[in-house]
């Protein structure tokens, strides 16, 4: 049986200890034990196999008369750290935000298909807004994505973005634009015909409101391809679960 995955971002041979939230992870809620063998991950390509060292206590403190003892920190013995590469095919996803736990569950399913890098955009229609503060937490939904499916390379998740900008500095890859309007090319048509675009690929999802006029001339002048993804109109968190699993799959 595979040994239960951790997410160590200073992960180095010798003694390496875990946070907190991840300590609380393996001591409590699978109650690992001494000797326990875990696998440690640093989300850019480095992992390692080691046992469960006996865990500390991090600190105490009299409260209420009481000596409380502080959190418990699990800590792992590294001998040897093997190297993965980073994925031969990138796709970067300019998408709109969504609400609450539509974003969340578009963050770990995007994450278990591969994608390389997700940027929150404000369109001119966007109705959600992200900022940095719930980035980190959409980081974290990452990392337990990640420890789930093996992944060894956490996606960049970054905010704030404005299709202007980031048209102005993109590098020169292939293009596409999620349309709900019939008369583009299917997905299915486009990645048929293909051929070796695929090794980098830039998708743009807009709000559930649609790309302005401008938006959508802009993104043609910087020679984007238009395709729909399915008959119906679809929110956006499908769009990109629908997206990233047609290029997951070939």
């Amino acid at each position: 049986m595979h040994p239960p995955r951790f997410y160590g971002p200073k992960l180095t041979v010798g003694t390496v200890a875990l946070d907190e939230e991840q300590s609380r992870h393996a001591l409590r809620s699978l109650r690992l034990r001494s000797g326990d063998a875990l696998e440690l991950f640093d989300g850019a390509g480095r992992v390692a196999v080691g046992p469960l060292m006996p865990n500390s206590d991090l600190g105490s403190a009299v409260e209420g008369g009481r000596l409380a003892r502080g959190p418990r920190t699990a800590t792992i013995t590294v001998d040897r750290i093997r190297e993965t590469p980073p994925q031969a095919r990138r796709l970067t996803l300019l998408i709109a935000g969504c609400k609450g736990p539509r974003l969340t569950w578009m963050i770990e399913k995007c994450t278990e298909l591969g994608v390389t890098r997700i940027c929150l955009c404000d369109f001119a229609r966007s109705v959600v807004k992200v900022g940095e503060s719930h980035v980190s937490k959409l980081r974290r939904t990452a990392i337990e994505a990640c420890k789930q499916c093996g992944r060894n390379w956490l996606p960049a998740i970054e905010a704030n973005h404005k299709l202007a900008s980031f048209l102005g500095d993109r590098p020169a890859e292939t293009l596409l634009v999620a349309s709900p309007a019939e008369e583009t090319l299917s997905l299915g048509g486009w990645l048929a015909g293909s051929g070796g675009r695929l090794a980098t690929l830039t998708v743009v999802i807009g709000p559930e409101g649609g790309l302005r006029d401008d938006e959508l001339q802009a993104l043609a002048d910087d020679g984007a391809q238009s395709v729909h993804l399915a008959e119906h109109t679809l929110r956006v968190e499908t769009a990109a679960v629908a997206m990233v699993a047609a290029w997951a799959a070939l």
